[in-house]
Formats: C-alpha cells, sequence, structure tokens
C-alpha cells in the first residue's frame, strides 16, 4: 500500500487556474470582431497575458498605458487608430471580464 501525504512540506501544491480570460482576452475578442487579427511578429499576446494577470483594477489604473500599447501595435501594422475608440474598448473590455468574473459560465 502507498501512502500520499498530501500535507507535507515537499508536496507540490495544487495549482488552481483562475478565472477564464479576463481583461486581456476579452479586448481581444472585441479587436477580433472588428477584423483585426494579432499579427505573430507584434506584442499582442504578451499584453493580453499581462492585462489577465494584472486585473481588472489594473487595467483600469493603467488605461493610458494600455492604450499606448494600441496605438503602437496599429502603427507598426499601418492601421487606423483613434484613441478615443480604443480607451472605449478598453472599458468594454474591462467591463466584460468583470462581468464574466461575477457570473461565471
Amino acid at each position: 500500500m502507498i501512502y500520499l501525504d498530501e500535507k507535507h512540506p515537499d508536496y507540490p501544491p495544487i495549482r488552481r487556474p483562475g478565472p477564464p480570460g479576463g481583461p486581456g482576452t476579452e479586448l481581444k475578442a472585441l479587436i477580433e470582431k472588428f477584423g483585426f487579427i494579432a499579427s505573430p511578429k507584434c506584442k499582442c499576446a504578451q499584453h493580453v497575458a499581462q492585462m489577465d494577470r494584472n486585473g481588472c483594477q489594473w487595467c483600469e489604473e493603467n488605461l493610458e498605458e494600455i492604450v499606448g500599447w494600441l496605438k503602437e501595435e496599429a502603427a507598426k501594422a499601418g492601421l487606423p487608430f483613434l484613441s478615443s475608440i480604443a480607451r472605449l474598448l478598453v472599458k468594454r473590455a474591462i467591463s466584460n471580464a468583470r462581468a464574466k468574473i461575477a457570473k461565471p459560465a
């Protein structure tokens, strides 16, 4: 018989995933609805992960930084950019993420 001591200090912790998605994932989904798909060369995936990892509050506090990321990536891709629209999209993404956290699927 083998005994597994889950309380032993050397037993690896159980990693429970956080809520699916987050504000970065939500922003990506909104942008994709307009037909814009991230290029493998851009930093979009890194920014999505950073937004998801840092959460809604951080994204609200760093809204202008996120808008700056969007502006930079749009310029690299030669896409039109309006800061006011970008702000609205980021705010909507944060709102959508909060709604999903409050009421999981």
